[in-house]
């Protein structure tokens, strides 16, 4: 499939790379033999909701399951959702939520190895509620999905993450609860809610936990001082296959949290999408084979455009029709929930950046630096020893007015009223085994109807993150199974989440 030469098609016309080559789009590689199951999730710009239908099947008849996502801004459930806003200001919240996400990650880091098991005292009361009345001071993720719980299934709505791993809702009775739109999971109404045993390995899973008459209790922090405590519980999760029928997935562990704060969007709670054993990818592993794709459209997308979200071995069918590469995934012992790769260089219109020193993209041994997939932040963070001279090195081959760029928050702000076809250079994003070819509208983005178009890079210390912009129009297989991750190019993510969805059946939100 031949990717766009990065044509932006805005209301100043079409934004251009020059001294793009062709020749170094992704090539194809050999993909494992498919298994059974697959689940199909559709998300729309940055959000992801699950939807059951009325029939049912056993785990033999299954071929896959459909999920549909939605975008945190169009998310009727989302306070950050204003049909009145304008792009200034959803790209000045982006920005802010990317800031704090970043910042909770520095503090994970920063805290060394996580612990297993260890236990909290639960009289202890949490902190004042004061610290976490700004909607965008909590930033867990950037998708949101509904998950269906119990028997009866209740339906709610969280945040997806995959920089965390506790899947966990908010939980009758409720004795500190941010506001959310609908009622709290109440595992009464359910006959399938059973409580975790304290001395039990999932128990032991937890970084803390605590002991109460027998069972297992929890409490989780994001970084960000957001936290949620509660009790560890069993549960049927409802998953709905690309037939149209529903998949239960019995005793799925989450946290059914009593205590929470923080104000994660106005949704449910959470679901984690990371590399630990309790994450919701991990617990269904053996129905998926450990592998899952996303390919998002582009953040200033409609809300009728949806991006794919694929579970199972549908990943690698869909990859199969692409020219993907892969590149080696790395465990950090220091922060094991996030997903590591190794990145070697960049290059800007066909020219390596120099000046960035050999190690600035290292992973050390004490878990410090490295670079981190994360579809959860928009932007892109370089360690700053690399920033620095990728942004000299862009700024050499840029002629256009600069623009005022502190009321946005970012950098690197150009000018181009005016300019009907503006043209920008190339940047490829150099990995262990795959160059990242960013079209035009993955580097730059245009901040306000006044044509203001800004780099959506940041400087940061401690390490590398690639955000959901460079990474739009893209196609990422991770395969947890065989430690690594596929990237190829498509034309569209909306396109390709279209086909999918036509092909299985597509549910209404």
């Amino acid at each position: 499939m031949h990717h766009q030469s990065g044509s932006w098609n805005s209301p100043l016309g079409a934004l251009r790379n020059c001294g793009s080559d062709s020749s170094q789009r992704l090539k194809h590689k050999d993909m494992p033999t498919p298994r059974r199951f697959n689940v199909l999730v559709v998300v729309v710009a940055a959000a992801l909701v699950l939807l059951a239908s009325p029939s049912s099947s056993s785990s033999k008849d299954v071929k896959g399951m459909f999920v549909g996502l939605k975008s945190l801004d169009h998310h009727q459930d989302s306070p950050l959702h204003k049909p009145e806003s304008t792009l200034s200001e959803r790209i000045q919240n982006a920005v802010k939520r990317s800031n704090a996400r970043v910042a909770g990650f520095k503090n994970v880091v920063a805290s060394g190895i996580t612990p297993r098991g260890v236990d909290f005292d639960s009289t202890l009361e949490l902190t004042s509620k004061a610290s976490f009345e700004s909607p965008v001071s909590a930033s867990p993720g950037s998708y949101i999905m509904e998950i269906s719980l119990g028997t009866p299934p209740q339906k709610k709505t969280a945040i997806v993450d995959t920089g965390s791993d506790l899947v966990w809702l908010q939980c009758a009775p409720c004795s500190v609860c941010y506001q959310q739109p609908d009622p709290v999971f109440d595992p009464s109404k359910s006959s399938t809610y059973k409580k975790i045993r304290y001395f039990s390995d999932l128990c032991a899973e937890l970084p803390s936990r605590s002991y109460s008459g027998g069972f297992c209790t929890y409490r989780y922090g994001y970084g960000d001082q957001s936290t949620t405590q509660g009790d560890f519980a069993l549960e049927t999760l409802t998953l709905t296959t690309t037939q149209g029928s529903t998949q239960a997935f019995p005793d799925f562990a989450f946290g059914c949290g009593h205590r929470n704060q923080g104000t994660f969007s106005g949704t449910d709670g959470l679901v984690g999408l990371g590399r630990g054993a309790i994450s919701f990818n991990e617990q269904i592993g053996s129905l998926i084979g450990s592998k899952f794709s996303y390919c998002l459209v582009e953040l200033t997308s409609s809300a009728s455009e949806t991006s794919p979200l694929i579970f199972g071995d549908a990943a690698v069918s869909t990859a199969n029709t692409l020219n993907l590469q892969y590149t080696p995934l790395i465990r950090n012992p220091a922060a094991d929930t996030f997903y590591y790769v190794k990145m070697t260089g960049i290059k800007v219109n066909n020219e390596a950046v120099t000046g960035i020193p050999s190690t600035a993209f290292s992973l050390s041994r004490n878990g410090q630096g490295g670079v981190i997939l994360d579809s959860g932040t928009t932007l892109t963070y370089l360690i700053q020893s690399a920033y620095n001279p990728f942004l000299m090195k862009l700024r050499s081959f840029i002629t256009y007015p600069q623009a005022d760029s502190s009321q946005i928050g970012l950098d690197l702000c150009y000018d181009l009223s005016g300019v009907s076809s503006p043209t920008f250079p190339s940047v490829i994003l150099q990995f262990q085994g795959v160059d990242l070819v960013l079209p035009a509208n993955n580097v730059f983005l245009q901040v306000d109807e006044a044509g203001t178009t800004c780099l959506a890079f940041a400087g940061t210390t401690d390490f590398t993150i690639i955000g959901n912009i460079q990474q739009q129009n893209h196609y990422f297989l991770y395969d947890i199974e065989n430690e690594r991750v596929g990237i190829a190019p498509v034309d569209s993510c909306a396109t390709l989440a279209s086909s999918s969805s036509a092909s299985v059946g597509k549910d209404e939100l």
